[in-house]
Formats: C-alpha cells, sequence, structure tokens
C-alpha cells in the first residue's frame, strides 16, 4: 500500500514534528555534553531556553512510516545557538521536514547570558555546513 492510499485521518499531523526536534536537540546536546544525561538530576541548572523554532514541511508523513531525525549546530554566537533539523522518510530517504531552532543561553537569574566558554567550544565542535 502506498501512503497515498491511506485517508487522510492517518497523517501525522504538524505539531508532532516539534516533539520529534525536541527529541532529536536533547540527544543532540547531550551527545555534545551540553545537558546532563536522562532524567537529569534534581539539581541541574537550566543553561538555555528556546526563543524561536519553525518546520518546512515538504512531503506528506502517514501512519506506519519510519522516520530518521538529524540534528546538527548550525550556528552559535555571544548568547545564542543555533540547531537544524531533518527528518527523512526511510523507505525512501526523501526529506519530509526541516527546521531549525533558536536556543538563548541563561544566567542563574534566567537572564541572557554570554554561553561560557566550556560549552561554546562544546557547541562550536558540533557546527557542520548544510549539506
Amino acid at each position: 500500500m502506498r501512503s497515498t492510499d491511506l485517508g487522510s485521518d492517518q497523517y501525522v499531523r504538524g505539531e508532532v514534528y516539534f516533539t520529534y526536534f525536541e527529541q532529536s536537540r536533547l540527544e543532540h546536546l547531550r551527545r555534545l555534553g551540553i545537558v546532563p544525561g536522562f532524567p537529569p538530576p534534581a539539581d541541574a541548572p537550566n543553561y538555555f531556553s528556546i526563543v524561536e523554532t519553525t518546520a518546512r514541511y515538504r512531503e506528506g508523513v502517514y501512519f506506519g512510516d519510519a522516520l530518521r531525525v538529524l540534528t546538527r549546530t548550525a550556528a552559535v554566537s555571544n548568547r545564542t545557538f543555533t540547531l537544524a533539523f531533518e527528518i527523512r522518510r526511510v523507505a525512501d530517504d526523501a526529506l519530509v521536514t526541516e527546521g531549525r531552532s533558536v536556543q538563548v543561553w541563561l544566567d542563574a537569574e534566567r537572564r541572557p547570558a554570554p554561553i561560557p566558554d566550556e560549552f561554546r567550544t562544546r557547541l562550536e565542535a558540533g557546527v557542520t555546513a548544510e549539506s
């Protein structure tokens, strides 16, 4: 059965992609050592906050489609860093959704602050060029 044969009530709704982005974002930042393991310790500080997230839908996805979510660090500035996402359908490697999120670093009072050197180095090491 082709995905176009399925009824419209079996498609993946748009807001679900932001959940995929969030899960992939946390895994990417965990690999870089920016966020602690899961679940985080009770005393773990909130290092950053998301200030913007966007998605561009390219193709429909339907119930049962296997997806692969790719996350990369796209840019690092003094107080913010940007992550880029791609969601691809495994069966044909089609790009179905792409997105970005911008995070701002926070100090102990939850105000925007410069990214500490230790974390800046880790984020910058994760910056990759767009394909």
